[in-house]
């Protein structure tokens, strides 16, 4: 079975600049790419501390990216199956705001691993239909927009915040994401190597130097005494 990646496990306190969250649930997904011929992973992790309590974080496998998910609710749920790529449309929130958005990204993730206890009962082989909105209006990082739905029933909206490792030792404490392990010990070669060869070097020339060395010795002194003579 495919393994979660993210530096995340369940009942785990994550203490922030100003934070103190646990992480309660998670999800993995996968999802067939038919251009591309193969599978693609993400994880949600959901965690409770902040002032929404749907919040989650999300690690994408393919471009080891980590994303909050800030809950937005709309005065109507969307319905994701019933989006295509390019279609432009208005959506209102409950607190009376309007947004332009246009939809970015369609698809449909099966659930392949379950941790923890989730917000909703969901099962292995579930499916779950998404699409990403994209909000030019809001600011740059505020942009997207992830529609969920899961049961074929449950409808979820959250905004997609990216968030760079800087952001992720404020909010967490560390930074959700692997350590890169293949580029830390090419890295530690490298220095080996470098290392070695100025050590190499440097003996090499202490022993050439000792060598002339006692040559001129030897010379200077048979010159010094056929001078004398």
């Amino acid at each position: 079975m495919k393994r979660t990646k993210a530096r995340l496990k369940i009942n785990q306190i994550l203490t922030g600049k100003k934070t103190n969250l646990r992480v309660v649930g998670c999800l993995l997904f996968r999802e067939w790419d038919k251009k591309d011929k193969r599978f693609y992973y993400w994880e949600e992790w959901e965690i409770t501390g902040l002032a929404d309590y749907d919040s989650w974080v999300e690690y994408d496998h393919s471009n080891q990216t980590v994303s909050l998910y800030e809950p937005i609710r709309f005065t109507q749920a969307i319905d994701p199956t019933q989006l295509e790529k390019g279609q432009s449309f208005t959506v209102s929130e409950q607190d009376g705001k309007d947004h332009v958005v246009v939809v970015d990204e369609v698809g449909i993730g099966e659930i392949m691993n379950i941790k923890g206890k989730n917000t909703y009962q969901v099962f292995p082989k579930e499916l779950m239909a998404y699409a990403t909105l994209k909000d030019t209006g809001a600011p740059k990082n505020r942009q997207l927009i992830t529609i969920e739905k899961y049961n074929n029933r449950e409808y979820d909206a959250y905004r997609k915040i990216q968030l760079s490792d800087k952001e992720q030792k404020e909010m967490f404490g560390r930074t959700i994401k692997p350590i890169d392990w293949t580029t830390i010990i090419v890295i530690a070669i490298f220095i080996a190597i470098i290392l070695f060869a100025f050590i190499f070097d440097n003996n090499s020339d202490g022993s050439n130097g000792g060598g002339h060395g006692g040559s001129r010795s030897v010379y200077g002194g048979s010159s010094g005494g056929g001078l004398g003579k």
